[in-house]
């Protein structure tokens, strides 16, 4: 069953990123106790502990848990192919309550089914193990996101987490603290680094262990069979979104466009690929039904608690 949270702020939250550092610069743990002394005991001993190994929520074997952020954004987008391209601080369109600014390579629908297999691995690692690596071999991890584990998959996860590597993501947090408002900027990668043994096909792989404080923003748990058979890529965005909502609200065709990063240059075009969308959902038993209205509003409607029994 999906894992749902409200999508709050976390309070206080600075944060630099440690990957690429130059001499003099600093972790969380080494800021100075003045800047760790405006955050409440209970965030600034959550934020020591998380400079080195990350404590994800736990989730079932079948489901892949995963922050908010990255389902109601647009930050993994609907990219064409031969399309993708780099940006350089640029906001990511989102809901009202999230503030992003990207940089790196776009990423899309398949990074984010790599990054979900990381997170799940990582979880479940960390149950049995101290270690701050993970360890998988390519097969394995190729089948678990349903892709072929052939030489062109094997490229194309190395490029994946080329991609997740190379990112700075920026997400501006407002902390309500005494009579005094701030807006901290946490700033990071996705994936810290890896390391690939050719020989054996297998990857050692740190995610960034601050990505812990993403799901303290509000996390969901996502039905991944149900996505492995999803075909399009606005599928899979659409099916991430409304999995992060309990009870969805209408939304115009228009706001869903911008909000998946549809490069789709017509409205018209986007309305046909999100009707085939939509009955893609219906067809894995993601949503009971949906309709678009005559003011242009997508309507959507979950399953009961007793049709899914």
């Amino acid at each position: 069953m999906k894992k749902e949270t409200p999508l709050k702020k976390p309070r206080g939250y600075l944060s630099q990123s440690n990957k690429g550092q130059a001499p003099g610069s600093q972790t969380l743990a080494t800021l100075p106790d003045s800047c760790l002394n405006l955050l409440s005991p209970e965030l600034k001993k959550k934020i020591l502990t998380l400079d080195q190994t990350p404590h994800l929520p736990d989730w079932p074997i079948n489901t892949r848990g995963v922050p908010n952020l990255c389902l109601r954004s647009a930050l993994f987008g609907v990219i064409k192919r031969g399309r993708r391209k780099a940006v350089k601080g640029e906001t990511v369109t989102a809901v009202r309550t999230i503030d992003i600014r990207y940089t790196g390579w776009k990423l899309d629908q398949g990074d984010f089914d790599v990054l979900a297999q990381t997170l799940h691995l990582q979880t479940h690692h960390s149950k049995k193990s101290s270690e701050k690596y993970i360890r998988f071999q390519i097969k394995s991890f190729l089948r678990a996101i349903g892709r072929q584990p052939g030489k062109s998959g094997r490229m194309w996860l190395k490029d994946s987490l080329r991609r997740l590597t190379a990112t700075t993501i920026e997400i501006n947090i407002e902390a309500h603290q005494s009579s005094m408002n701030e807006k901290n900027t946490y700033a990071g990668s996705l994936v810290d680094e890896f390391l690939y043994n050719n020989q054996a096909q297998t990857y050692f792989l740190k995610i960034n262990p601050h990505l812990a404080v993403l799901f303290d923003a509000g996390w969901t748990q996502l039905q991944w069979q149900q996505r492995l058979q999803l075909k399009s890529d606005l599928a899979k965005w659409l099916h991430g979104f409304y999995a992060s909502h309990r009870e969805p609200f209408p939304m115009k065709v228009e706001t869903l466009k911008h909000l998946c990063g549809s490069e789709c240059k017509r409205l018209t075009d986007y309305r046909r690929s999100l009707r085939l969308a939509m009955a893609e959902l219906v067809n894995v038993q993601a949503i009971h039904s949906w309709q678009i209205d005559d003011t242009d509003k997508l309507h959507v409607k979950r399953f009961s608690p007793r049709q899914c029994s």
